[in-house]
């Protein structure tokens, strides 16, 4: 079966990476739940997509030269609609405890650091809000996935597809040959071998996007295991209609 993915949270109909977007999300009876976390200036771990707060607040800048509380006054919300005016950026730790058991958490990890403290750092609010078996810890950059596997071996990390290849062969050895069992490719990727190669080595796949009904359809026939979508509501929908 087709997991739902929430990308951003219900992003199609609230502000992305906000607490409305995910309680809507969790409302809808979403599988799992992805987001974005960054690292801030003061080393806090702020919940949005870009490198800047420019796009989803009212505020410019960028956001690993901020400190939280700059961020924190911002507006996320308004942009999308008044009915969400005020919203905030949320904290990595505000949106682990929204999203409660048993919904998964996609987390994408943005921050490129060589400083260890930020994998302490999530690890430990992973940790503090007992999402360690929920968790999927998803990044670009692998010694920050690494680090965390070190942490603590049960973490599941994911391994995006590097650079511009859209060679899924590639993609799937490179994740085996690292121990990896998830893996979220890009649209580019998708085919009915892709998804029969994923099954065939045991693995899980993600693809990262859908939003029409007949894509969906189409990744559900070829057997994905799970969609990214904008709009989980109308995936709910096709889910439903199987």
């Amino acid at each position: 079966m087709t997991i739902n993915v929430a990308h951003r949270g219900d992003s199609g109909d609230c502000p992305e990476n906000t607490l409305a977007a995910f309680r809507s999300a969790l409302a809808l009876g979403v599988d799992m739940i992805e987001l974005d976390v960054w690292w801030t200036a003061d080393q806090a771990l702020a919940v949005t997509h870009d490198p800047t707060v420019d796009r989803c607040t009212n505020g410019v800048g960028v956001l690993e030269q901020m400190t939280w509380q700059e961020i924190r006054s911002l507006d996320a919300g308004a942009w999308q609609g008044q009915e969400f005016a005020g919203e905030p950026v949320p904290s990595l730790g505000e949106a682990l405890d929204t999203i409660g058991p048993p919904t998964q958490i996609n987390m994408h990890l943005k921050t490129c650091s060589d400083d260890p403290a930020f994998e302490r750092q999530v690890y430990e609010e992973i940790i503090r809000a007992g999402a360690r078996e929920r968790a999927l810890l998803v990044h670009d950059f692998w010694p920050s996935l690494q680090r965390l596997r070190d942490l603590d071996g049960a973490l599941e990390p994911c391994l995006l597809p590097r650079g511009e290849t859209s060679d899924w062969r590639e993609y799937i050895s490179d994740s085996l040959s690292r121990g990896l069992r998830v893996l979220q490719p890009g649209r580019d990727m998708m085919s009915a071998e892709f998804c029969e190669a994923v099954r065939e080595h045991g693995l899980q796949a993600n693809v990262f996007y859908a939003d029409t009904e007949e894509d969906m359809r189409q990744y559900i026939a070829w057997g994905i295991g799970g969609i990214l979508t904008n709009f989980p509501t109308r995936l709910r929908a096709v889910l439903e209609a199987l």
